[in-house]
């Protein structure tokens, strides 16, 4: 029961990594959180990216269309921007660390402290996924899940995430669900330790 648990804790909280953002959520409240950080370099790479999105999403809606235009932002400041966007949702979210190749290849090392739900410590989740788009909507393809060293299923999780959904009342988004791109950018794409979005 107890592994049942650690697992379907487990992948609520991939799942909600795998969400980009829109500029609406960017701005909500969690960022009067980021005050109390104290690594000012880590603050300044997500407002870095917060502020983009904003003006990316502001030329927008002023000009009517994309501006074709590219920013490049270091894997460094993607992980910080999740790490403190999904921290704030899931508070058992201690680290990220995303990995950025070309060809849209991703890979990420989360740390879970689970011990506020009733688990002991930090528990550790890696994943290698490739980033793909269908217009301006994309998803994460994973091709390898682990919590510790045990090997997840994407398809179990898929489940797992219908059954916790379905006895909170939720709607269920899967691990291969397609997400829309924040307003103003058109694509995006992975380099060698960035990320290439096109607005």
């Amino acid at each position: 029961m107890k592994e049942r648990f650690r697992t379907a804790f487990f992948t609520l909280v991939l799942f909600s990594l795998i969400q980009f953002p829109g500029p609406g959520q960017v701005a909500a409240g969690w960022l009067q959180n980021l005050e109390g950080q104290n690594r000012t370099d880590e603050l300044d790479d997500v407002l870095r990216i917060i502020n983009f999105l904003e003006e990316a999403a502001s030329l927008r809606r002023e000009k009517g269309h994309f501006q074709g235009l590219v920013a490049e932002f270091s894997q460094e400041q993607v992980s910080a921007f999740f790490k403190h966007l999904f921290s704030e949702e899931n508070p058992t979210l201690k680290s990220l660390r995303l990995k950025l190749a070309p060809g849209n290849r991703v890979e990420g090392w989360v740390i879970l402290d689970l011990t506020s739900q009733g688990l002991s410590g930090e528990h550790n989740l890696y994943f290698a996924a490739r980033v793909e788009q269908q217009g301006r909507r994309v998803r994460l393809n994973f091709s390898s899940l682990f919590l510790e060293t045990q090997r997840v299923q994407p398809e179990i999780v898929n489940a797992l995430i219908d059954l916790v959904a379905r006895a909170r009342g939720l709607e269920a988004r899967h691990l291969d669900d397609w997400y829309d791109l924040p307003e103003g950018i058109a694509r995006v794409e992975t380099g060698s330790g960035s990320l290439l979005i096109y607005y």
